[in-house]
């Protein structure tokens, strides 16, 4: 028998929620990494933080 993979099913494999309580409203943000990319970590979070500094500049 052949397995088969959803979108479904690979989206929840790819991504993890986190929630968050501000005040009495709690919010759950889901967190998606693309599997296919070539960049690292360190390099997405370098590259948010570039992007970041240019704008405040």
């Amino acid at each position: 028998m052949q397995e088969t993979t959803t979108a479904v099913e690979k989206e929840k494999a790819d991504c993890s929620y986190s929630e968050y309580h501000i005040g009495l409203t709690t919010y759950r943000v889901k967190t998606v990494f693309n599997s296919d990319t070539n960049e690292s970590l360190e390099d997405i979070i370098n590259r948010l933080i570039a992007h970041e500094i240019e704008k405040s500049a």
